[in-house]
């Protein structure tokens, strides 16, 4: 031990120059950030959502995991790495989580069959739709802007970054899997698990974070544009003295493409399947290049040696279970968006209802 800043529990190393968090503490900062979520955050988001979401990105999520790094001892800029940004890199980033898309909308598919599957229908929510170019620029720089800075500060900045001692790969994953949780809603976990995987490969391989805020961005902002313009599109063709509607429940969409005529539907198909190919393959060629320009990886601190899941000492596995009284708390807040599917209510469903805010 070095010096007395050794003793805090939320650093990862032996030094005060380590450039990780520690999992105890990061695991902690976690479960809280879960906890004000749920009982602070969907009371504000349902008062009013603009400010309900600048108020739990940038006070539950981003303050806590900024408070945290700061009160930590460890080298702020380095640990979240806010370090050089490389300009050719932002071609590249936009271009992969564009051509993400499909990828990412394939797995959403998957997630919404499995949830009709079980539950027999599927509810999709749909954020504010923008009915002027001004509102759809409020809406890129509320949804996009503040989730593309606050969740990576708190995800890959804090989260992955203090994960690395078990390896890259398991940092990126669960990292990843923390985050698609974190968005409360099963019927989006496998879409949302992939975003936060291939997001915390682009920091983790460029060793910036600042990547990792602008690849958020460009997903959240390409979502809320596509959602903008194929509204005015349906507009457009809307017949008239008719309303503008869209599919509620998966189920739906499905009801669809079952009424389609046999050689219709094959056609409909070969389309997508040749564009989710051409995607795929754009997609590929672009996480080539980025590993071709970002050559070397990230090289641990003098002080933060990296260490294998082999050699990883077993006592720094006990602070991931931190994590429980979060993920306990998102299993609960799941129990009860499942019986809300089976419309069924009981006294525990009420009484998280309650202490949430949420109308019965």
């Amino acid at each position: 031990m070095e010096n007395g800043r050794d003793r805090i529990p939320v650093l990862g190393g032996t030094s005060a120059g380590t450039v990780r968090p520690g999992v105890a503490g990061t695991c902690i900062l976690f479960s809280g950030v879960i906890m004000l979520f749920i009982f602070f955050g969907y009371r504000v988001q349902s008062r009013g959502f603009y400010s309900g979401i600048l108020i739990t990105e940038f006070v539950l999520m981003l303050l806590p995991a900024l408070l945290f790094t700061a009160f930590s001892g460890i080298r702020f800029r380095e640990a979240l790495r806010l370090g050089r940004f490389r300009p050719v890199n932002i071609p590249i980033v936009i271009g992969i989580m564009i051509f993400a898309i499909p990828l990412a909308a394939l797995f959403n598919i998957l997630n919404l069959l499995l949830v009709d599957s079980i539950f027999g229908r599927t509810v999709v929510t749909s954020l504010p739709m923008a009915e002027t170019e001004t509102q759809l620029l409020v809406n890129i720089l509320v949804i996009a802007g503040s989730a593309g800075l606050c969740e990576e500060v708190l995800f890959r900045g804090v989260i992955q970054r203090a994960f690395e001692r078990y390896g890259a790969a398991w940092s990126i994953l669960l990292a990843a899997f923390l985050f698609s949780l974190t968005h409360l809603d099963f019927q989006k976990i496998f879409g949302t698990f992939v975003l936060g995987a291939l997001i915390g490969y682009i920091v983790y391989r460029t060793n910036s974070l600042y990547c990792g805020m602008l690849a958020h961005f460009t997903n959240n902002a390409v979502a809320v544009t596509a959602a903008y313009v194929s509204q005015k599109l349906m507009e457009m063709f809307r017949q008239p003295g008719g309303t503008v509607s869209s599919p509620q429940e998966f189920s739906d969409v499905f009801a669809v493409f079952s009424a389609m005529p046999a050689e219709q539907l094959v056609f409909v198909f070969m389309v997508y399947g040749f564009m989710f190919l051409f995607a795929a393959i754009v997609f590929i060629l672009l996480l080539y290049l980025l590993n071709r320009v970002n050559r070397v990886y990230p090289k641990p601190a003098p002080h933060a040696p990296e260490l294998s899941p082999e050699i990883q000492p077993r006592g720094k596995a006990k602070g991931l279970l931190w994590l429980l009284p979060g993920l306990m708390l998102i299993l609960l807040w799941f129990y009860v968006q499942a019986n809300g599917f089976m419309g069924m209510q009981n006294v525990v469903t009420e009484t998280f209802r309650f202490l949430i805010g949420a109308a019965s």
